[in-house]
């Protein structure tokens, strides 16, 4: 089977349900994973075996990506989503802090940040996955989550809802 194939049957679902949940209207979600898998098609060298972690991830990020950017551009939305709980450093870092203000936050976050926070946060990346991943060295994953950590701070900070 076809590398793009093998990508599209295993990933399809997972796509429409996070393209889903950030845009809250089914032809959104539909045009996001369309617009997603158009992507994976021009880098499909760039990926590698479609049933390794760091593929998922890959799709993960791109439509996650093209849903935010189609918030931006579009009128506001309530996100309802949940902060997933850890058993580790973010479950502390994050605690207390609203939903809606902590995803307002995220959104603000440069690509970069952004994405490092989202692999190890929510898809529960360890920082050596990620960084493979994100194609950087290990240090530097670290350097970006404590920075990423530090301006999701400042941004909560600023609009009252991080009191640590």
């Amino acid at each position: 089977m076809p590398k793009f194939e093998a990508i599209y049957i295993k990933y399809r679902r997972l796509m429409y349900k996070i393209a889903f949940e950030l845009l809250g209207n089914v032809q959104e979600a539909e045009d996001a994973v369309q617009d997603a898998f158009v992507r994976i098609c021009d880098n499909i060298e760039k990926i590698g075996d479609p049933d390794c972690p760091q593929t998922r991830s890959y799709c993960v990020i791109i439509t996650r990506n093209i849903c935010f950017n189609k918030l931006r551009h579009s009128t506001p939305l309530e996100i309802d989503d949940h902060i997933p709980s850890t058993d580790n450093v973010e479950e502390e870092f994050f605690s207390g802090i609203r939903v809606e203000a902590f995803e307002r936050a995220l959104k603000k976050l440069n690509t970069n940040y952004r994405d490092i926070l989202y692999l190890t946060v929510y898809e529960e990346l360890s920082l050596h996955r990620a960084a493979e991943l994100l194609g950087i060295t290990y240090e530097n994953a670290k350097s970006r989550v404590k920075r990423a950590r530090k301006k999701l701070a400042e941004i909560l900070k600023e609009v009252g809802y991080y009191e640590k």
